[in-house]
């Protein structure tokens, strides 16, 4: 598509190619939980605190995963 520029010089533009928007996640909110339950686990137990950090660390490879995939595609 040509277009004139305001002194008179034509200029090219091109077409806006649509982005497939992501797909929804729980990650995020996973991610928040394994958060609070480490914080949660220092007032009451270590092993609240190890479940939210397997939790953390789970959440925050499927959503690096899922990413990757998005970028891939």
């Amino acid at each position: 598509m040509k277009r004139d520029n305001s002194d008179g010089r034509a200029v090219e533009w091109a077409e806006a190619t649509p982005r497939k928007a992501p797909e929804p996640s729980y990650a995020p909110f996973l991610l928040a939980l394994g958060i609070t339950m480490m914080f949660w686990g220092l007032a009451t137990s270590p092993v609240m605190s190890a479940g939210g950090f397997v939790l953390f660390a789970w959440a925050l490879w499927m959503w690096i995963r899922e990413i990757a995939k998005g970028w891939r595609n």
